[in-house]
C-alpha cells in the first residue's frame, strides 16, 4: 500500500513538473478550460438547437467578438488621443517634469516653498524607476508564458483549445475514470468545488474590470481628459493582468494627465490628478469591488476578503493581490477535506449544512 502511494505521489509530482515545463501549451490550455467553464451554460442552451460543433464554434466567437466590439471604439478614441497628446515627444518627459516642478515651486507661498527642496526632485530617477519596474514585470510575464513564442502561441491556441474542450466535456468524468477507485470519493468532493470556485472567480474578476472601466470613464469624462474611453477600457482590461497591468495603467494615466489633464490642465497638476485617480481606483477595486463581487461569488465575507488581500499584498505584492482570494477559497476546500478530519478526530469531512 505504501509503495502504491509513493508511486502515485511520484506520478503527481512528475505531472506538475511536466505541466510547468510545457507551459507554452498548458497555460493556454488552462485558460481555455476556465473559459469553457464560464461558457458551458451558453453551450448547453445552444446544443439544444444546434449540432455540438456549431454550438462550440458560436461560444468561441462570442469570446472573440464581444471584447472586439468593446475595444473597437477605443481604437478611434486612441487616434483622437494621439492628436491631443504629443506622444512622439515623451523622450523629454523628465525635462518637462523638472521645468513644471520648478514653475510650480516658484508659484508657492514662501512658507510652503520652504517645505519642498527642488534639488530633491529628480524626475529622471522616477522615470528610470518606472521603466525598470515595467521591464521587470514584463520579463516575469514572458518567463511565465515561456518566452515571446509562448505568449503568441497562447493567443493562437486558446480559442482552438476552447473549441475542442467545449465539444469534449464534461471533463471531470473523464479524469475521474483514470484515477484509482480509492480516490473517487475525495475527487467527487474536491474537484467540483474547485471548478465552481474557478468559474465564480473568473466571472467576478470580469465584473470588477467592467465596473472599474465604467467608473474610470465617468471620472475622466467629468475632468475632460482626452481619450477617456480608450483610457478607461485600457485600465479596466489591464486590471485583469497581474503585476504588469496596473503599472501600464498608471503610466497611461500619468502620461495623458501630464500632457493634457482636461479641466485641471496639464503639467504637474494633471500628473497629480492622474496619480490621485489611479490610487483611488486601486483602493476602490481592492476594498470595495473585489469584496462585493469576488467575495460574494466565493462565499467569503467582506472582512475575510479584505484581510486576505492585505496578507496577499504583504507577501507577494501586486501578484498577491490577484491570487490571494482564489488561493484562500481553494484552501478552504482542501482544509475541509484533509485537515478538519485530523483536527476533529474523524468527524464528517464536509459540513453539508454550511
Amino acid at each position: 500500500m505504501k509503495s502504491a502511494n509513493l508511486v502515485r505521489a511520484i506520478v503527481v509530482l512528475f505531472s506538475l513538473w511536466l505541466i510547468w515545463l510545457l507551459r507554452k501549451v498548458t497555460v493556454p490550455l488552462l485558460g481555455a478550460y476556465l473559459f469553457m467553464l464560464v461558457l458551458q451554460p451558453l453551450q448547453r442552451r445552444l446544443t439544444q438547437k444546434l449540432p455540438s460543433s456549431v454550438a462550440a464554434l458560436c461560444c468561441v466567437l462570442v469570446l472573440l467578438v464581444v471584447p472586439a466590439i468593446a475595444f473597437l471604439p477605443a481604437i478611434f478614441d486612441f487616434q483622437h488621443l494621439l492628436s491631443q497628446v504629443p506622444m512622439d515627444d515623451l523622450g523629454g518627459l523628465s525635462t518637462q517634469l523638472r521645468v513644471q516642478f520648478n514653475e510650480w515651486h516658484a508659484s508657492l507661498p514662501l512658507w510652503a516653498a520652504e517645505m519642498f527642496d527642488p534639488a530633491m526632485f529628480e524626475p529622471q530617477k522616477f522615470v528610470e524607476a518606472t521603466s525598470l519596474q515595467l521591464k521587470t514585470a514584463a520579463n516575469g510575464l514572458v518567463v511565465f508564458f515561456g518566452g515571446m513564442f509562448g505568449i503568441v502561441s497562447s493567443m493562437v491556441l486558446l480559442p482552438i483549445f476552447l473549441y475542442f474542450l467545449l465539444q469534449g466535456g464534461p471533463w471531470l468524468l473523464r479524469i475521474r475514470r483514470e484515477l484509482p477507485a480509492s480516490w473517487h470519493p475525495s475527487f467527487d468532493r474536491i474537484l467540483p468545488q474547485i471548478e465552481a470556485i474557478s468559474t465564480n472567480y473568473l466571472v467576478a474578476r470580469v465584473k470588477v474590470a467592467i465596473v472599474k472601466m465604467l467608473i474610470t470613464w465617468g471620472v475622466l469624462v467629468l475632468l475632460g481628459f482626452p481619450g477617456a474611453y480608450f483610457l478607461s477600457v485600457s485600465v479596466g482590461a489591464l486590471s485583469l493582468l497581474p503585476v504588469l497591468g496596473p503599472l501600464v495603467g498608471f503610466v497611461l494615466l500619468a502620461v495623458v494627465g501630464f500632457a493634457d489633464g482636461g479641466i485641471v490642465g496639464g503639467g504637474m497638476s494633471g500628473l497629480a490628478v492622474a496619480a490621485v485617480i489611479y490610487v483611488v481606483l486601486e483602493v476602490v477595486e481592492a476594498y470595495v469591488l473585489i469584496p462585493r463581487f469576488v467575495g460574494k461569488g466565493l462565499g467569503l465575507s467582506d472582512f475575510a476578503v479584505i484581510l486576505t488581500i492585505l496578507c496577499g499584498g504583504a507577501l507577494l505584492g501586486i501578484l498577491g493581490l490577484v491570487l490571494a482570494v482564489p488561493v484562500v477559497a481553494v484552501s478552504r476546500v482542501l482544509y475541509a477535506e484533509f485537515v478538519r478530519p485530523v483536527m476533529k478526530d474523524g468527524k464528517p469531512v464536509i459540513d453539508e449544512a454550511s
